[in-house]
């Protein structure tokens, strides 16, 4: 034992202070749980502090900067509009502040003890946190894990934070670069490399599988390409990158596509290969008889419970995506549970957001998965932006909303969207197969006029063969 060590009770300590971790938190507190929230950085965790929050606050920005050309075009000049890289990073992180500072205000009223230090396992109901100045321990009842996850390291671009960049640069840096290489053509390297080349920065992104965004349907795919393009992004797809070197005030990246390699210079690069579960050896879960899959997260039940009954783990550590609202909905579970309650994870669907320009939203199956399944009993059908009245005023003819269904009970099995605002519109898709809802139900179901979300009814009446606002091929 450290000398000065000392050890405390607790009902129920939450290790990790991000959105599942702090969720976790205030529910089971406002299920009549005694606290302990335990958070070795700020809280907030990576969501708040470095991830979906900044992002969104410095997408929103280049969006809006992005979109005066077109306001141009169309009647409203603005005359010497320029970035101010200051103020621009000032407001990225005025967002974190005000919502993280919104978050410690809520665990304080929900009673909800904060320590800070990091914890480990030293036992299946005992955690030891070391701080700054100190090391304690815990004994607990019951414990959340909710550690979240970090960057993937690629090898031979060690950050330095000043060439080889991670997100975090990207999000905070008050300037605008020249030229910026992104290796990682997944969400986290689209949405930040298509926000920097809308401010003004020459994007080259370099990605190793076929295409990007893999998982996300193929037309979107398609689309994407195209707006990349249109704004000057170059792609380069199916590559190995094999390393790089500084050439006076530039970084070189050597890259091979098959036989052939060459080199890309820009000013900096960023490394965005995507994350990994916080399940470091310091955790000790082999203290706490706590298992790990060959998926590499914590293995749980249907109620977010380990091999531990009084350890439950959520969000970024457990199957399936690495999504913030996934961990809010885990977190509520586990809580429940472990306050004595009846809960389950049954979730139908998780639907997933691409914050690039123009949005990706999907909710439900794939059509490739759900012919896979389903075999002949599909039935897919696609709404054009270009023929919503809404889209159209707004400017934003590019995109579709895509319905994928059984044919024979007409039963919605999944959403798929790309175009303006599909991060709200894809909460409607999300509900409708939550409850089963079926092609018929989207027809018959008034939608308000004029708005996006009535791309819904004009999709399914394209699956029922009887469109009002497109032409379809007969025969």
């Amino acid at each position: 034992m450290v000398v000065g060590e000392f050890t405390e009770q607790a009902d129920l300590v939450v290790i990790g202070g991000g959105p599942g971790g702090y969720s976790a938190a205030i529910r089971a507190s406002q299920l009549g749980r005694s606290v302990t929230l335990v958070e070795r950085g700020d809280i907030g965790g990576v969501c708040l502090n470095v991830g979906c929050i900044p992002s969104k606050a410095l997408i929103e920005l280049s969006n809006r900067f992005h979109e005066l050309d077109g306001l141009a075009k169309r009647g409203v000049v603005t005359e010497d509009a320029h970035i101010d890289p200051i103020a621009l990073s000032q407001t990225v992180t005025g967002s974190v502040e005000r919502l993280t500072s919104g978050v410690r205000q809520l665990l304080k009223a929900a009673d909800v003890e904060i320590v800070e230090g990091e914890a480990s396992f030293v036992g299946p109901n005992e955690v030891r946190i070391r701080a700054a100045h100190e090391t304690s321990r815990i004994k607990f009842k019951d414990c959340i894990l909710a550690t979240g996850s970090s960057p993937r390291e690629l090898d031979g671009f060690a950050v330095d934070h000043q060439r080889v960049l991670d997100s975090t640069d990207l999000l905070f840096s008050p300037v605008v670069r020249r030229d910026l290489i992104v290796i990682g053509g997944g969400y986290i390297g689209i949405e930040l490399g298509s926000a920097h080349a809308r401010l003004g920065t020459r994007v080259t992104i370099l990605e190793m599988a076929p295409e990007i965004l893999m998982g996300v349907e193929p037309e979107i795919q398609r689309t994407l390409r195209g707006v990349l393009k249109q704004m000057g992004v170059e792609v380069h797809t199916g590559i190995a990158v094999k390393g790089f070197k500084i050439a006076g005030d530039a970084v070189v990246v050597e890259i091979q596509n098959g036989s052939d390699s060459k080199e890309i210079r820009a000013g900096s690069v960023a490394v965005m290969v995507g994350r990994v579960p916080n399940l470091g050896p310091d955790l000790g879960l082999g203290e706490a008889g706590v298992t790990i899959g060959a998926d590499q997260r914590v293995i749980v039940d249907e109620q977010m419970r380990t091999a531990n009954p009084h350890v439950f783990a959520i969000g970024d550590i457990v199957p399936g995506p690495m999504l913030a609202h996934k961990a809010y909905y885990e977190a509520k579970v586990a809580a429940e549970v472990a306050a004595g309650h009846a809960a389950g994870n049954d979730a139908t669907v998780i639907p997933a957001v691409i914050f690039t320009e123009p949005e990706v939203a999907s909710a439900g199956l794939g059509e490739q998965e759900a012919r896979t399944r389903h075999g002949d009993d599909v039935v897919v059908a696609r709404f054009p932006y270009r023929a919503n009245g809404r889209a159209i005023v707004l400017g934003a003819a590019v995109g579709e909303v895509k319905l994928i269904a059984l044919k024979d009970s007409k039963r919605l099995l999944g959403v798929h969207i790309v175009g303006v605002d599909a991060s709200n519109l894809i909460s409607e898709a999300a509900l409708a197969i939550e409850l089963g809802a079926t092609i018929d139900d989207l027809a018959l179901t008034i939608h308000p006029h004029p708005t996006l979300s009535e791309m819904y009814p004009e999709a399914a009446e394209v699956a029922q063969g009887l469109p009002t606002h497109i032409i379809m091929q007969r025969g």
